[in-house]
């Protein structure tokens, strides 16, 4: 399975606030109770600490075994999350456009071995890549997210072809076919692709051919800022020690085909039901589709077969993964920018089939010398294995705060120890090391496994 580590290197500036995070229980889940309460006591360090709030569907068998919202919707006018909350679903709207792109194969239409050129005649390259180069992301377009000017673009409204412009007269970073990179951009184009075969808008399409046959209500694209959404969350980062704030504006229409979707766990469930059978795509086409991996990762996880896909965007996160062979679903969805929907489905799925997982413990914010802050201030470069390959972070101090900062984005640390903290953003840790001076020589970042980072000498 290949390895997906581009999310860490895209965080954004954010506050967090220390709830007494409310659980709300839809009146109609049939709830595992013993399952119940063991997700409750692993969840509440994660919303003590402002780093979930949202809604979970675990389901087995076709049975859901629990269907529950947590912490709030919105804090400012005290609505909790229930299932029955729409999410932004970031990249887990990557499968919807692949799935419609699949059914305009079926239909004759196009094919994934169509070169982009059939499409665009004039696309930089477009001879040589096709569809299926798109679809995974092999296609060497590079991500338009990463542009220095990407945020300021995503404050307005933008159509499919708008957004074709921002990258396609960029160098591809490598040769079609080559090799993976994923890159937002290539599900762009499979929007405008969408629209220029079918002759519909891209919401249009997925909605009459995907959400309401499987009368998925609540699921729609947000390609109009102004479209009013009921019942949909606000986004909320991370910040300070132990604090929340609005999540910053966008634009979801600058997301179109990659990741303008909202959703409720409850459809998404829906949509789990509907990929055992042939409702809207036949048997060849879903195995094409998980077989080449056309908008899913597909692998092993505690030994068993997962396909599975996660998405982030500012204020919002979330995972699916559906062990297909166990006919085991677990729908995470979150309205807080804490990299945590996945580590939550992760261990979720660990409890349902009885294998180890971990209850995070972090300790209330030490209060640290200013001197002792002082002394870990400086810059760190990091190995080409990390989640941001050889980059540079400078650590510095504002007031009783330590910061983390690469570029115009900053996250703050939570003291443990006088050497280590946390980091509520990616919810994972960081030490400082020193050598027999006393001189602090590297952080290491702790997720999963460390990864070292050398303290530069000071300019």
């Amino acid at each position: 399975m290949k390895t997906r580590k581009h999310w860490l290197g895209c965080f954004f500036l954010g506050s967090a606030l220390v709830l007494g995070a409310g659980i709300a229980r839809d009146a109609r889940a049939e709830n595992d109770p013993a399952l119940e309460t063991r997700i409750d006591t692993y969840l509440k360090p994660y919303l003590e600490l402002k780093g979930f709030n949202g809604a979970v569907l675990i389901a087995r068998g076709g049975k859901i075994l629990l269907r529950k919202g947590y912490g709030m919707a919105n804090y400012e006018l005290d609505i909790p999350n229930t299932p029955r909350t729409k999410f932004h679903i970031a990249s887990i709207s990557k499968p919807f456009t692949a799935a419609a792109v699949m059914l305009l194969v079926e239909r004759s239409q196009l094919s994934v071995r169509d070169p982009l050129s059939r499409f665009i005649p004039d696309y930089p390259n477009g001879e040589k890549i096709t569809l299926h180069h798109l679809l995974t992301h092999t296609s060497g377009v590079p991500n338009v997210n990463e542009f220095p000017d990407y945020d300021d673009k995503s404050k307005f409204p933008h159509t499919p072809a708008d957004l074709i412009k921002l990258f396609r007269d960029k160098s591809l970073l490598f040769e079609p076919g080559q090799r993976y990179s994923y890159s937002n951009s290539n599900y762009n184009l499979l929007a405008y692709i969408i629209e220029k075969v079918s002759g519909k808008n891209y919401g249009d399409f997925l909605r009459e051919n995907i959400f309401d046959p499987l009368e998925m209500r609540d699921t729609g694209h947000h390609g109009d800022a102004g479209q009013l959404v009921p019942n949909r969350a606000t986004g909320y980062v991370p910040a300070g020690l132990t604090d929340l704030e609005n999540a910053p504006y966008i634009d979801w229409s600058i997301k179109t085909g990659n990741g303008s979707l909202y959703s409720t766990v409850d459809d998404l469930f829906k949509w789990d039901r509907a990929l055992y059978t042939e409702r809207i795509l036949k048997k060849s086409t879903l195995q094409t589709i998980f077989e080449n991996e056309y908008g899913w990762f597909v692998g092993k996880r505690f030994n068993r077969r997962v396909i599975r896909y996660n998405g982030r965007s500012p204020g919002f996160g979330g995972e699916i993964q559906r062990y297909v062979d166990d006919d085991t679903c677990i729908i995470v969805l979150s309205n807080n920018y804490a990299a945590t929907a996945s580590i939550i489905a992760n261990d979720l799925a660990a409890m349902v089939f009885g294998e180890p997982y971990e209850i995070t413990k972090v300790v209330p914010p030490h209060s640290l010398d200013p001197r002792v802050l002082d002394g870990y201030a400086g810059r760190y470069q990091f190995g080409p294995d990390f989640f941001v390959p050889n980059a540079v972070y400078t650590v510095s101090r504002r007031g009783n705060l330590l910061i983390v900062s690469l570029g115009t984005s900053s996250f703050a640390l939570v003291p443990q120890s006088e050497t280590t903290f946390f980091v509520r953003m990616f919810w994972s840790t960081v030490r400082f090391e020193k050598n027999e001076a006393g001189e602090v020589t590297q952080l290491i970042w702790q997720y999963l496994r460390d990864y070292p980072a050398k303290r530069l000498p000071a300019d």
